[in-house]
This record gives structure tokens, sequence and C-alpha cells, in this order.
């Protein structure tokens, strides 16, 4: 996955820099944190869940721990609640 995908938040972008033949549960995990990262409201909300969902699923076929990959759940929640409120912030502030 490109850096510039995720900074993007395009989601389809995100997809299509993944490499789906990996065995690496940490890639799963970041895969599905970027897939996080990037759902937007609309049409393909659930599709993008469902996709983060995939990975994650990924994540722990490829050995990660069911800790592990809550932790990695709850950080990309997180993650985005924090960008969220910042957005909110800017988006109030006077002048």
């Amino acid at each position: 996955m490109t850096q510039q995908a995720f900074e993007r938040g395009d989601w389809q972008a995100v997809i299509e820099a993944h490499p789906l033949e990996s065995h690496d549960p940490a890639e799963w995990l970041r895969y599905g944190a970027a897939l996080l990262h990037t759902i937007e409201p609309g049409a393909d909300q659930a599709k993008q869940q469902q996709q983060a969902a995939l990975a994650f699923l990924q994540a722990q076929k490829e050995g990660a721990s069911a800790e592990v990959v809550d932790a990695a759940q709850q950080q990309a929640v997180r993650l985005n609640l924090i960008e969220a409120l910042r957005h909110a912030a800017l988006l109030h502030q006077p002048g």
C-alpha cells in the first residue's frame, strides 16, 4: 500500500495497492486500518466496511492473534476520531 493512497483517503487506491498474495499478518493489519481510515459515507460505505473486516480476518488467518487484531482496529478508530475532532474544531473556529 502506498502512503500516497492512504493520505488521499482513496479506498479503491488502497485496495489496488495491497498485495493480496501477502502472508504477512502485519501487512493485513495495516491494510485493514487503511481501509477503515478511508471509509466515507455513501453508497460504498458497506462495501468499504466489509473489505476492512475481511482484511482483519485475513490477518488472523495469517497468524495475528485476536488481541492484536482488536488493538489494530481500536487504534484505527481512535485515529479516525481524533482526525474528525480536529476537522470539526477547524470548521467551528471564528474568523
